[in-house]
C-alpha cells in the first residue's frame, strides 16, 4: 500500500537491476516513467494500474498495450522470477471491486501470481496520506473529513479478502510496516519475502536515505489553508487547466521543500499552529475502529494466535 516505503522499495529494486537479473528476478522496465515529475512515479510500475483506470496520459498515448509490453519483455527474457511494484493498486477505488482484480490476473494468466501486500497502522497511514494529498494539491478538507470519504481503503481485511478470493488464499504474502522500526528496511525485509536476504550484500542501497519525507504538521495546516484559498477563490476566476496544476504543484513543492521557509514555519508559536494533525484520542479511536478487523488478518493471514497485527493500539 503507499506510505509505506514503497518508493524506497522501488528504487532500490530499479536501481539494482542487473544484480536482481543475475539472481533470478527481473524487474521490468517498460512501463516505468523514470522521468516522471513525482519521485512516487519514477520507479514503479503504476502505470499498469492507470491503464486498467481508463487514465490517459496528456497526449493520450496511455493504453491497455503496455501490458502487452511487459508480457513482451518478460517473455524476451525470460526470468525464473519477476517483480511488479504498484501501490497504485491499493490506491483507487476500481481496485477494491473484484471484477478489476479479477482482470489483472487474466492479463496475468500465463504466470503464477503471488501478492506481496505491506500494511501500516490506519492511524499513521491516514496522517502520511493526508499530508502527501494536501502537499499535492490534492486535498482542501480536515484530515477526519478525508478519513470518513475513505473509509473503505483502511478497511485492511477487507481488501485482503477481495485480493485472497480471486489469487487464492495460499498466494497472500502479508507484511506489517512500521516506521519506527529502524532495525530493518522495507528493502531488506522484502529480501526476506523473496528468499534474497542471504544475497543482500549483493544489492547497493542507501539505507539512511529519506525519500518522498512528508512536511511537518505545521507546514501541513499552511499547505491546507493555500489549498482552500485556491479552490474557494483562484477557481472562481482562472481557468484550471493542465498548466495551471502543474505550476501549482511545483508552488507547493516549493515551499513544503525550501529549508528557509520550513524553518521560519516551525517557529510559528503553538498557540497560532501546531503540529498535531491528529489528536492521540483521534488516533484511539481509528484504531479501535479496525481492532477486530486487524485481529482476523492477524488469525488468518499472519498466524498470530494472539490476534495483535501491530500491536500498539494507543
Amino acid at each position: 500500500m503507499p506510505k509505506t516505503g514503497t518508493t524506497c522499495l522501488q528504487k532500490a529494486l530499479f536501481n539494482n537491476r542487473d544484480k536482481f537479473l543475475e539472481n533470478g528476478y527481473l524487474y521490468p522496465k517498460s512501463d516505468i516513467k523514470n522521468n516522471a515529475k513525482e519521485i512516487v512515479n519514477r520507479y514503479c510500475h503504476n502505470t499498469l494500474a492507470h491503464c486498467l483506470m481508463g487514465l490517459e496520459d496528456k497526449d493520450n498515448t496511455l493504453s491497455m498495450s503496455i501490458w502487452e509490453e511487459l508480457k513482451t519483455e518478460i517473455d524476451s527474457i525470460n526470468p525464473r522470477n519477476v517483480i511488479i511494484s504498484a501501490e497504485a493498486f491499493t490506491s483507487f477505488k476500481i481496485f477494491y471491486q473484484l471484477e478489476t482484480l479479477a482482470k489483472i490476473k487474466n492479463l496475468l494468466k500465463e504466470y503464477e501470481i503471488k501478492v506481496v501486500i505491506y500494511l501500516r497502522k490506519q492511524d499513521e497511514f491516514l496522517e502520511s496520506s493526508y499530508c502527501y494529498m494536501v502537499k499535492l494539491g490534492a486535498c482542501s478538507v480536515g484530515i477526519q473529513e478525508l478519513f470518513n470519504k475513505y473509509q473503505y481503503i483502511f478497511n485492511y481485511y477487507q481488501m485482503l479478502e477481495n485480493w485472497a478470493n480471486i489469487f487464492g488464499y495460499d498466494n497472500m504474502i502479508v507484511r506489517c510496516f512500521a516506521k519506527s522500526n529502524t532495525k530493518d528496511h522495507i528493502f531488506a525485509d522484502f529480501l526476506r519475502v523473496i528468499n534474497q536476504f542471504n544475497n543482500k550484500s549483493d544489492y547497493k542501497v542507501d539505507y539512511n536515505a529519506k525519500i518522498n519525507v512528508s512536511p511537518s504538521g505545521k507546514m501541513i495546516k499552511i499547505l491546507l489553508l493555500i489549498n482552500n484559498l485556491n479552490e474557494t477563490i483562484l477557481a472562481k476566476f482562472i481557468k484550471l487547466d493542465y498548466s495551471y496544476w502543474s505550476k501549482y504543484q511545483e508552488f507547493l513543492s516549493f515551499l513544503s521543500n525550501n529549508k528557509t521557509i520550513c524553518k521560519l514555519v516551525s517557529r510559528l508559536p503553538k498557540f497560532l499552529i501546531d503540529d498535531v494533525l491528529l489528536l492521540p484520542k483521534e488516533k484511539e479511536d481509528i484504531m479501535k475502529k479496525f481492532k477486530e478487523l486487524n485481529s482476523q488478518i492477524a488469525y488468518k493471514y499472519l498466524g498470530q494466535k494472539n490476534g495483535v497485527l501491530f500491536g500498539d493500539y494507543s
